[in-house]
């Protein structure tokens, strides 16, 4: 379950054989599993963090060469004829990110437009009042850097 997104009929099979004793609660000798499929992706968004953790491991290399070479893989777009790995570990980037902060240090790699950097639940890009002059600009261009 950590490394494909099961289909929904198996999560149906596993609720049902597993009901019994898996789901009741811990103080009656259950272990309080109650949602496989949410589990599923949780496991699933550990491994997208240890993606975004460990860009040097071999499997980061690995998909990093096929699916975002020039950029991160939170920020990486749909490509043609994805493996199932891959599909299923993207299927868990929208409940990383709601819990996830980007670290600011330089601002240098931060889209002031595009990337979620204010601190709000969840974080968000900054949101313009007028047009935006220049599309590509940084966090670093806007710290005061006396």
């Amino acid at each position: 379950m950590s490394t494909f997104l099961l289909p929904l009929e198996i999560f149906e099979n596993l609720d049902s054989a597993i009901a019994q004793k898996v789901c009741l609660p811990k103080e009656e000798g259950g272990i309080g599993f109650r949602l496989i499929h949410e589990f599923n992706l949780a496991l699933l968004a550990k491994q997208l963090w240890r993606l975004v953790q460990y860009p040097d491991s071999l499997v980061a290399r690995v998909l990093r060469g096929r699916y975002y070479r020039m950029t991160s893989p939170l920020r990486a777009t749909s490509t043609s004829s994805p493996s199932y790995v891959w599909t299923s570990i993207s299927a868990a980037r929208k409940l990383l990110l709601l819990g996830i902060r980007q670290k600011i240090h330089s601002g240098y790699d931060v889209r002031v437009w595009e990337d979620p950097w204010i601190p709000t639940t969840p974080a968000r890009p900054a949101r313009p009042i007028a047009p935006v002059m220049n599309l590509n600009m940084r966090v670093s261009d806007i710290i005061n850097q006396k």
